[in-house]
């Protein structure tokens, strides 16, 4: 058991290929690993060795050929400096994946796959990248735990506890090429190179620490906060005054490390040179820190992508603090300084939540501090009934964790703004739950319209109506092969509505017996019985099989429509075999101020405006 525990980071890095295998399929649009952020830092290879196009005039192209049709997942990285595009992003993690890349684009040659950068030997190569960067992080976290004084066990589970219990499980597989598990390894090989080089000094640590900084740096600007981990990786003024004195007696160290330094930080001002004929460019637009707003307790306690709502871990390492301040003032002071800054740094970016999924994504780049506290925490128990409880605790949370890594694959909580309504009705969910959480501050007016299907009310598709099965009463809609179209409702938008910015809100009980439903919501916006804005919401993923299930779908209307136009709202089952119901039926017509933070509301689609 002893001898395995050496290869815990190896164990990891199995189960990440099985979860990679199991959840990720880079063949589907909405399955690639090249997307989001990802798609930004990615871009300087291909414009570099392929298209020789550091404009970006080949974004187009794969978006096309590589990428769903729906705009939602265009990721716009260029800005304007000068009339021409600049990429908002640094260069650090183009730079760390060339290998990568390389091998990739070797493998598309001998395969015949495109040799565009964006075919199936790109993405997997940036996918094995962020399993390499998991393996490496996880034995450097190891080793740098043993140097904090951990015996294998403990340093063993708790790299265990890093890799599964927080998100970083989520940013390693779903999310791989955005900067986090790269920012992980690389601080994490920081921490342990900069211990080295205070406690066991050669030459070699200082310019591993130096390489490690600047491309942390590289990757992501406001991560050179690491340089105030220096003073507790030393422990004492003692160690630093020391290792200074060793560094700057040896020029010839010295001399390597500026010139590296100068060639690293060199490679943004040549790119940004090339874009935009200047040296110095601020890439990211109005994408700015905000000093004076910050959002510190947000960014901590925030049901909106909280840190210490999604990964509890992080919180309990705190604790491990009193055991910082026991045993060494000098990092406890250092440490609480580091932490309380880069909070307030990162909380004060300008989308505070990083548009993060699974949780707050931007601390995993320092989740190497997360592990030296629980570490500590563990240290400061003198018992071992406490130690045993807290080892209980950490289990637990792992499976927490896994559980919400699962909730988060199947878009169980939504991708943007979630309230505290939302986290409790998805907590526990396995499945998608259509709801729509809409601000009342927002809403000017609401007309509704019901219809529980007891009584021929005169709605569409009245011959639908049945007693064979009913959420409440005796009567629900029933439609199969015979009657393919729902109950339903036809009405003028002219008296619906108060304002231009206007919301059609469905809501009903629907039921599919032991098959997948191949039914969907339809909601048909009309000019003189032609089609303008055709609308499906297919119902697979919220019915669940042989259960009455209550389901919620919204749609923006089309700004642009005459006034004389047509709504039809109805449900429509294409399956000759399976029939669906629906029951308790509400159609609610709502008005919104027309402000910027009501026009794209979270759950609510937006039209087909394309006829």
């Amino acid at each position: 058991m002893k001898y395995l525990l050496k290869f815990t980071p190896e164990i990891i890095l199995i189960l990440f290929i099985f979860l990679f295998i199991g959840f990720k399929d880079p063949y589907r649009h909405w399955g690639r690993i090249i997307d989001s952020d990802g798609k930004g830092y990615y871009a300087y290879l291909p414009a570099i060795f392929i298209y020789h196009d550091l404009q970006f005039k080949f974004v187009e192209q794969y978006e096309t050929q590589y990428y769903s049709s729906n705009k939602s997942g265009f990721k716009e990285f260029k800005n304007k400096v000068n009339q021409r595009n600049v990429n908002k992003y640094f260069p650090g993690l183009a730079i760390v994946w060339l290998p990568f890349f390389l091998a990739g684009h070797f493998v598309a040659y001998l395969e015949l796959f495109p040799r565009d950068g964006y075919s199936l030997p790109y993405q997997y190569a940036i996918a094995i990248s962020a399993l390499f960067f998991l393996w490496l992080g996880a034995r450097l976290l190891r080793k740098l735990l043993i140097l904090f004084g951990s015996d294998e066990k403990t340093a063993s589970f708790l790299t265990l506890v890093i890799a599964l219990g927080t998100n970083l499980i989520f940013f390693t597989i779903m999310e791989a090429s955005m900067t986090h598990v790269y920012s992980f390894a690389l601080i994490t090989g920081f921490a342990y190179t900069s211990f080295k080089l205070f406690h066991d000094y050669k030459p070699k640590w200082f310019i591993r620490s130096l390489f490690l900084f600047l491309l942390v740096f590289l990757i992501r600007p406001t991560n050179a906060l690491i340089f105030l981990l220096l003073p507790f990786m030393a422990g004492s003024w003692n160690n630093m005054v020391m290792a200074y004195k060793n560094v700057t007696q040896q020029k010839k160290t010295l001399l390597f490390g500026l010139i590296l330094a100068l060639l690293l930080l060199a490679i943004p001002l040549i790119l940004w040179k090339v874009q935009t004929g200047y040296w110095i460019v601020y890439s990211y637009g109005n994408e700015k820190l905000n000093f004076l707003k910050p959002n510190f307790l947000s960014i901590l306690f925030s049901y909106n992508r909280g840190w210490f709502i999604y990964t509890p871990i992080a919180f309990i390492s705190l604790f491990g603090l009193i055991g910082v301040f026991k045993q060494n003032r000098f990092r406890f002071f250092w440490l609480l300084g580091f932490l309380l800054i880069f909070i307030y740094v990162v909380s004060c970016w300008w989308v505070w939540y990083y548009a993060s999924k699974c949780g707050q994504r931007i601390f995993i780049d320092i989740y190497a501090v997360i592990a030296i506290l629980l570490l500590y925490f563990y240290q400061s128990l003198q018992s071992k009934t406490l130690k045993r409880l807290l080892t209980t605790l950490l289990v637990i949370l792992i499976g927490f964790n896994i559980f919400q890594f699962y909730q988060h694959v199947k878009w169980i909580y939504p991708p943007s703004d979630i309230t505290g309504d939302i986290f409790w009705d998805s907590f526990l969910s396995i499945t998608k739950k259509a709801r729509v959480y809409l601000p009342e501050e927002g809403i000017i007016r609401k007309k509704n319209f019901s219809n529980d299907l007891e009584k021929d009310i005169g709605w569409m598709n009245s011959p639908t109506r049945n007693n064979s099965l009913s959420h409440n009463g005796s009567w629900s809609s029933k439609i199969d092969q015979k009657y393919p179209y729902g109950i339903g409702l036809e009405s003028g938008l002219d008296s619906l509505f108060v304002s231009r910015n206007r919301i059609v809100l469905i809501s009903a009980w629907i039921y599919t017996p032991k098959e997948r439903t191949e039914a969907s919501l339809v909601v048909d916006f009309q000019t003189g019985n032609v089609s303008k804005s055709y609308n499906p919401l297919y119902l697979e993923d919220f019915a669940i099989i042989d259960k009455w299930t209550y389901f919620e779908g919204a749609f923006y209307v089309p700004k642009n429509l005459p006034e004389n136009s047509t709504v039809k709202i109805y449900y429509y089952n294409s399956s000759p075999f399976i029939p669906f119901y629906i029951d308790d039926l509400k159609i609610d017509f709502i008005s919104l101020k027309e402000e910027s933070e009501f026009m794209k509301i979270e759950g609510v689609l937006l039209p087909d405006q394309t006829r």
